[in-house]
């Protein structure tokens, strides 16, 4: 019988706590906001940039880690909100006026 080494474990769990609300996401994408497959899986998938553009913006704090993984994740949620807002469509159309 093989072992499992020891590092998958915790990025099995990682990878299943970050997945997981990506796939809910991408189905709130499909069902609430109308988006085609595609859109809503290029919307889901902004978060990977969104996590580059966190890192980057920590990076000064390197010293302070704790620090640095709050600076991580607030800009990283911040980033992704401004790029999934892109990808909502308008609450209402505009009326159109008869003449």
């Amino acid at each position: 019988m093989t072992a499992i080494p020891l590092g998958i474990v915790p990025l099995g769990i990682v990878g299943v706590a970050v997945l997981a609300p990506l796939v809910r996401e991408y189905l709130e994408f499909r069902r609430e906001w109308g988006l085609s497959a595609p859109a809503a899986l290029l919307a889901a998938g902004t978060l990977f940039p969104a996590l580059g553009v966190g890192i980057a913006a920590s990076l000064p704090l390197a010293g302070r880690p704790s620090l640095q993984w709050v600076a991580t994740i607030v800009v990283t949620i911040a980033a992704y909100s401004l790029a999934v807002s892109a990808f909502k469509p308008d609450a209402e159309p505009e009326p159109t006026r008869s003449r």
